[in-house]
Protein backbone atom coordinates (compact mmCIF):
# COMPACT_ATOMS: atom_id res chain seq x y z
CA UNK A 1 0.00 0.00 0.00
CA UNK A 2 0.90 3.45 -0.93
CA UNK A 3 2.24 5.65 2.07
CA UNK A 4 2.46 9.28 2.54
CA UNK A 5 3.06 11.71 4.97
CA UNK A 6 1.76 15.21 4.24
CA UNK A 7 1.99 18.10 6.75
CA UNK A 8 -0.55 20.86 7.01
CA UNK A 9 -3.19 17.98 6.82
CA UNK A 10 -5.62 19.93 9.39
CA UNK A 11 -5.15 23.34 6.86
CA UNK A 12 -8.01 24.30 4.09
CA UNK A 13 -5.16 22.71 1.22
CA UNK A 14 -3.90 20.09 3.24
CA UNK A 15 -7.19 18.46 4.47
CA UNK A 16 -8.95 18.21 0.87
CA UNK A 17 -5.63 17.00 -0.37
CA UNK A 18 -5.71 14.62 2.54
CA UNK A 19 -8.80 13.11 1.16
CA UNK A 20 -8.21 12.79 -2.12
CA UNK A 21 -5.14 10.27 -0.89
CA UNK A 22 -7.14 8.37 1.15
CA UNK A 23 -9.84 7.67 -1.66
CA UNK A 24 -6.70 6.27 -3.96
CA UNK A 25 -6.58 3.47 -1.25
CA UNK A 26 -3.47 4.94 -0.05
CA UNK A 27 -2.03 5.20 4.10
CA UNK A 28 -2.13 8.89 5.10
CA UNK A 29 -0.19 10.22 8.11
CA UNK A 30 -1.65 13.47 8.77
CA UNK A 31 0.68 16.02 10.59
CA UNK A 32 -0.26 19.45 12.20
CA UNK A 33 0.38 22.00 14.98
CA UNK A 34 -3.33 23.13 14.78
CA UNK A 35 -3.29 27.03 15.10
CA UNK A 36 -5.59 29.72 13.44
CA UNK A 37 -5.33 28.21 9.92
CA UNK A 38 -5.97 24.30 11.49
CA UNK A 39 -9.36 22.90 12.47
CA UNK A 40 -9.26 19.86 13.42
CA UNK A 41 -12.87 19.04 12.81
CA UNK A 42 -11.50 19.12 8.53
CA UNK A 43 -9.46 15.64 9.66
CA UNK A 44 -12.03 13.98 12.04
CA UNK A 45 -14.71 14.15 9.54
CA UNK A 46 -12.40 12.52 6.98
CA UNK A 47 -11.47 10.06 9.92
CA UNK A 48 -14.47 8.72 10.69
CA UNK A 49 -14.71 7.55 7.14
CA UNK A 50 -11.62 6.26 6.91
CA UNK A 51 -10.32 5.31 10.38
CA UNK A 52 -7.69 2.34 9.22
CA UNK A 53 -5.69 4.53 6.46
CA UNK A 54 -5.65 7.82 8.44
CA UNK A 55 -3.31 8.05 10.94
CA UNK A 56 -2.69 11.87 12.86
CA UNK A 57 0.59 13.21 14.23
CA UNK A 58 -0.15 16.78 16.45
CA UNK A 59 3.45 18.52 16.17
CA UNK A 60 5.04 22.21 15.54
CA UNK A 61 7.48 21.76 12.49
CA UNK A 62 9.33 24.63 14.44
CA UNK A 63 10.91 21.82 16.91
CA UNK A 64 12.59 19.03 15.58
CA UNK A 65 10.79 15.72 14.33
CA UNK A 66 11.83 12.55 16.42
CA UNK A 67 11.69 9.10 14.18
CA UNK A 68 10.10 6.95 16.86
CA UNK A 69 7.12 9.50 15.83
CA UNK A 70 6.95 7.79 12.37
CA UNK A 71 7.60 4.08 12.44
CA UNK A 72 6.22 4.18 8.55
CA UNK A 73 8.62 4.68 5.60
CA UNK A 74 6.73 6.45 3.38
CA UNK A 75 6.91 6.23 -0.84
CA UNK A 76 5.90 10.01 -0.16
CA UNK A 77 6.41 13.26 1.93
CA UNK A 78 3.68 16.08 0.83
CA UNK A 79 4.87 19.88 2.70
CA UNK A 80 1.84 22.15 2.72
CA UNK A 81 1.90 23.33 6.56
CA UNK A 82 3.04 27.19 6.23
CA UNK A 83 1.65 30.36 7.42
CA UNK A 84 0.02 31.90 3.90
CA UNK A 85 -1.58 34.75 4.76
CA UNK A 86 0.22 38.03 4.03
CA UNK A 87 -1.18 40.83 6.54
CA UNK A 88 -0.44 38.27 9.23
CA UNK A 89 3.56 37.77 7.88
CA UNK A 90 3.38 41.63 7.77
CA UNK A 91 2.84 42.18 11.54
CA UNK A 92 4.73 39.03 12.68
CA UNK A 93 7.29 38.33 10.08
CA UNK A 94 9.75 36.32 12.42
CA UNK A 95 7.27 34.28 13.34
CA UNK A 96 6.67 33.81 9.76
CA UNK A 97 10.46 32.64 9.15
CA UNK A 98 9.87 30.12 12.24
CA UNK A 99 6.75 28.57 10.74
CA UNK A 100 7.84 28.59 6.64
CA UNK A 101 11.95 28.38 6.80
CA UNK A 102 13.03 26.68 9.62
CA UNK A 103 9.64 24.23 9.78
CA UNK A 104 10.62 23.39 6.06
CA UNK A 105 14.22 22.65 7.08
CA UNK A 106 13.58 20.51 9.78
CA UNK A 107 11.16 18.33 7.49
CA UNK A 108 13.63 18.19 5.25
CA UNK A 109 16.34 16.97 7.60
CA UNK A 110 14.18 14.80 9.02
CA UNK A 111 13.42 13.12 5.81
CA UNK A 112 17.36 13.33 4.78
CA UNK A 113 18.40 10.98 7.56
CA UNK A 114 15.07 8.94 8.37
CA UNK A 115 12.96 8.53 5.16
CA UNK A 116 15.91 8.75 1.98
CA UNK A 117 13.43 6.65 -0.09
CA UNK A 118 10.54 8.94 0.02
CA UNK A 119 9.56 11.57 -3.05
CA UNK A 120 9.31 15.08 -1.29
CA UNK A 121 6.94 17.64 -2.71
CA UNK A 122 7.32 21.27 -1.19
CA UNK A 123 3.76 23.39 -1.82
CA UNK A 124 4.92 27.14 -2.69
CA UNK A 125 3.38 29.63 -4.45
CA UNK A 126 3.35 32.03 -7.44
CA UNK A 127 4.23 34.88 -5.03
CA UNK A 128 8.00 34.00 -4.59
CA UNK A 129 8.14 35.48 -8.41
CA UNK A 130 6.85 39.00 -6.99
CA UNK A 131 4.07 40.68 -9.26
CA UNK A 132 3.70 40.43 -12.65
CA UNK A 133 3.17 43.26 -15.08
CA UNK A 134 0.85 43.28 -17.70
CA UNK A 135 1.62 40.05 -20.75
CA UNK A 136 3.92 38.62 -18.27
CA UNK A 137 3.59 35.36 -17.14
CA UNK A 138 6.52 33.56 -14.85
CA UNK A 139 7.80 30.17 -15.66
CA UNK A 140 8.88 27.15 -13.36
CA UNK A 141 12.48 28.24 -13.17
CA UNK A 142 12.01 32.83 -13.22
CA UNK A 143 13.62 34.90 -10.73
CA UNK A 144 12.61 35.07 -7.20
CA UNK A 145 11.49 38.82 -6.48
CA UNK A 146 9.20 38.23 -3.57
CA UNK A 147 7.80 41.80 -2.13
CA UNK A 148 6.22 40.96 1.12
CA UNK A 149 7.33 39.17 3.81
CA UNK A 150 5.20 35.55 3.26
CA UNK A 151 6.73 35.47 0.03
CA UNK A 152 9.81 36.18 1.21
CA UNK A 153 9.93 33.23 3.70
CA UNK A 154 8.44 30.78 0.57
CA UNK A 155 11.05 31.48 -1.51
CA UNK A 156 13.96 30.89 1.11
CA UNK A 157 12.29 27.69 2.26
CA UNK A 158 12.46 26.37 -1.36
CA UNK A 159 16.12 27.47 -2.03
CA UNK A 160 16.90 24.44 0.57
CA UNK A 161 14.95 22.35 -1.85
CA UNK A 162 18.03 22.18 -4.46
CA UNK A 163 20.42 22.44 -1.68
CA UNK A 164 19.17 19.00 -0.35
CA UNK A 165 18.40 17.24 -3.94
CA UNK A 166 21.78 18.38 -5.27
CA UNK A 167 23.76 17.71 -1.90
CA UNK A 168 22.10 14.84 0.13
CA UNK A 169 20.84 12.93 -3.12
CA UNK A 170 16.89 12.90 -1.67
CA UNK A 171 14.53 13.26 -4.59
CA UNK A 172 12.37 16.75 -4.35
CA UNK A 173 9.85 18.34 -6.19
CA UNK A 174 8.27 21.86 -6.10
CA UNK A 175 5.08 23.02 -7.20
CA UNK A 176 4.18 26.97 -7.31
CA UNK A 177 0.38 27.33 -6.90
CA UNK A 178 -1.85 30.21 -7.68
CA UNK A 179 -4.91 31.30 -5.70
CA UNK A 180 -6.66 28.76 -4.40
CA UNK A 181 -10.49 28.80 -3.53
CA UNK A 182 -13.40 26.37 -2.23
CA UNK A 183 -15.39 24.83 0.40
CA UNK A 184 -13.60 25.70 4.40
CA UNK A 185 -11.46 28.09 3.34
CA UNK A 186 -10.28 30.53 5.89
CA UNK A 187 -12.61 33.53 6.67
CA UNK A 188 -9.68 35.95 5.69
CA UNK A 189 -8.76 34.90 2.30
CA UNK A 190 -10.57 37.09 -0.45
CA UNK A 191 -13.11 34.80 -1.99
CA UNK A 192 -14.78 33.99 1.24
CA UNK A 193 -14.05 37.32 2.53
CA UNK A 194 -16.15 38.91 -0.49
CA UNK A 195 -19.40 36.55 0.02
CA UNK A 196 -18.99 37.36 3.71
CA UNK A 197 -19.09 40.83 2.90
CA UNK A 198 -21.75 41.05 0.23
CA UNK A 199 -24.05 38.62 2.36
CA UNK A 200 -24.06 41.28 5.09
CA UNK A 201 -24.32 44.07 2.75
CA UNK A 202 -20.78 45.92 3.57
CA UNK A 203 -18.79 47.00 1.04
CA UNK A 204 -15.94 44.92 -0.87
CA UNK A 205 -12.95 47.12 -0.56
CA UNK A 206 -10.46 45.99 -3.64
CA UNK A 207 -6.55 46.77 -4.24
CA UNK A 208 -6.22 48.88 -7.00
CA UNK A 209 -3.43 51.17 -8.95
CA UNK A 210 -4.52 54.03 -11.28
CA UNK A 211 -8.11 52.76 -11.47
CA UNK A 212 -7.52 49.51 -12.41
CA UNK A 213 -8.45 46.35 -9.79
CA UNK A 214 -5.66 43.97 -9.26
CA UNK A 215 -6.44 40.59 -10.74
CA UNK A 216 -5.70 36.80 -9.97
CA UNK A 217 -5.44 33.17 -11.17
CA UNK A 218 -8.05 31.40 -8.75
CA UNK A 219 -8.00 27.83 -8.88
CA UNK A 220 -10.49 24.92 -7.22
CA UNK A 221 -9.02 23.30 -4.95
CA UNK A 222 -9.91 19.87 -6.18
CA UNK A 223 -7.89 21.09 -9.67
CA UNK A 224 -5.11 22.06 -6.85
CA UNK A 225 -4.97 18.18 -5.54
CA UNK A 226 -5.21 16.76 -9.06
CA UNK A 227 -2.11 18.58 -10.08
CA UNK A 228 -0.49 17.71 -6.66
CA UNK A 229 -0.72 14.13 -7.12
CA UNK A 230 0.02 14.13 -10.71
CA UNK A 231 3.66 15.81 -9.78
CA UNK A 232 3.96 12.79 -7.34
CA UNK A 233 2.74 10.12 -9.76
CA UNK A 234 4.65 11.25 -13.21
CA UNK A 235 6.59 14.20 -12.56
CA UNK A 236 10.52 14.66 -12.28
CA UNK A 237 12.77 15.72 -9.37
CA UNK A 238 15.08 18.17 -9.13
CA UNK A 239 18.41 17.12 -10.76
CA UNK A 240 19.15 20.04 -12.94
CA UNK A 241 18.23 23.49 -13.44
CA UNK A 242 14.98 22.86 -15.36
CA UNK A 243 13.70 19.85 -13.83
CA UNK A 244 11.34 18.94 -11.00
CA UNK A 245 9.44 22.61 -10.46
CA UNK A 246 5.86 22.63 -11.72
CA UNK A 247 3.11 25.79 -11.55
CA UNK A 248 -0.25 24.98 -10.62
CA UNK A 249 -2.09 27.25 -12.91
CA UNK A 250 -6.10 28.06 -13.55
CA UNK A 251 -7.30 28.64 -16.79
CA UNK A 252 -8.34 32.24 -17.08
CA UNK A 253 -7.24 34.90 -15.48
CA UNK A 254 -9.73 37.49 -13.24
CA UNK A 255 -9.87 40.47 -11.68
CA UNK A 256 -10.70 41.12 -8.22
CA UNK A 257 -13.91 43.27 -9.17
CA UNK A 258 -15.14 40.66 -11.79
CA UNK A 259 -14.54 37.74 -8.66
CA UNK A 260 -16.92 39.82 -6.45
CA UNK A 261 -19.41 40.67 -8.97
CA UNK A 262 -19.79 37.38 -9.89
CA UNK A 263 -20.48 36.47 -6.32
CA UNK A 264 -22.86 38.89 -5.99
CA UNK A 265 -25.30 37.81 -8.31
CA UNK A 266 -24.82 34.29 -7.66
CA UNK A 267 -26.10 35.70 -4.01
CA UNK A 268 -28.68 37.62 -5.83
CA UNK A 269 -27.46 40.17 -3.68
CA UNK A 270 -25.97 43.63 -4.88
CA UNK A 271 -22.79 44.89 -5.08
CA UNK A 272 -21.23 47.26 -2.54
CA UNK A 273 -17.92 48.32 -3.83
CA UNK A 274 -14.48 50.86 -3.77
CA UNK A 275 -10.96 50.66 -5.45
CA UNK A 276 -8.31 51.07 -3.00
CA UNK A 277 -4.55 51.91 -3.77
CA UNK A 278 -3.49 52.45 -0.32
CA UNK A 279 -4.66 49.75 2.18
CA UNK A 280 -3.89 50.72 5.62
CA UNK A 281 -3.31 46.80 6.13
CA UNK A 282 -0.18 47.15 3.21
CA UNK A 283 1.80 49.79 1.81
CA UNK A 284 1.87 48.36 -1.67
CA UNK A 285 -0.08 45.33 -2.77
CA UNK A 286 0.91 43.40 -5.38
CA UNK A 287 -1.29 43.95 -8.45
CA UNK A 288 -1.10 40.53 -10.52
CA UNK A 289 0.46 37.39 -10.09
CA UNK A 290 0.76 35.18 -13.54
CA UNK A 291 2.45 32.01 -14.33
CA UNK A 292 2.97 29.92 -17.25
CA UNK A 293 1.59 26.44 -16.87
CA UNK A 294 2.89 24.16 -19.81
CA UNK A 295 4.77 21.39 -17.92
CA UNK A 296 1.90 20.09 -15.50
CA UNK A 297 0.12 20.02 -19.31
CA UNK A 298 2.64 18.00 -20.50
CA UNK A 299 1.97 15.40 -17.83
CA UNK A 300 -1.68 15.13 -18.93
CA UNK A 301 -3.03 17.63 -16.26
CA UNK A 302 -5.41 20.52 -16.53
CA UNK A 303 -8.05 22.57 -14.51
CA UNK A 304 -11.43 20.75 -14.84
CA UNK A 305 -13.73 23.31 -12.44
CA UNK A 306 -14.49 26.86 -14.21
CA UNK A 307 -14.31 29.69 -11.28
CA UNK A 308 -18.33 30.32 -12.08
CA UNK A 309 -18.98 26.08 -11.69
CA UNK A 310 -16.62 26.74 -8.47
CA UNK A 311 -18.06 29.49 -6.96
CA UNK A 312 -22.08 28.21 -7.61
CA UNK A 313 -20.94 24.91 -5.98
CA UNK A 314 -19.30 26.82 -2.98
CA UNK A 315 -22.45 28.91 -2.58
CA UNK A 316 -24.72 26.17 -2.88
CA UNK A 317 -26.43 27.17 -6.09
CA UNK A 318 -27.56 24.49 -8.77
CA UNK A 319 -24.76 23.26 -10.46
CA UNK A 320 -21.72 21.13 -9.41
CA UNK A 321 -17.91 21.75 -9.34
CA UNK A 322 -17.20 21.05 -12.97
CA UNK A 323 -15.73 22.92 -15.96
Amino acid sequence: MTRILVTGSAGFIGAVFTRHCLELGWHVTALDRLDHAGNQQRLAAIQSRYPDRLGIIWHDLRAELKPSQFPDKYDYVVHMAAGSHVDRSLRDPLQFVQDNVVGTANLLEFCRHHQPQAKVLYFSTDEIFGPAGDGISFAEHSRFEPENHYAATKAAAECFCPAYAHQCGMQIAVTHCCNAYGPGQDGEKFIPLCIGKIQRGETVQIHSRNGVPSSRLYIHVDDVCRATLTVLLKGGVICDDKSGRYNIVAAKEWSNLEVAAMIAELLGRPLRWELVESPPNRVKPDMRYALTDNKLGVLGWEPRVSLEAGLRALLGKSGSAAA
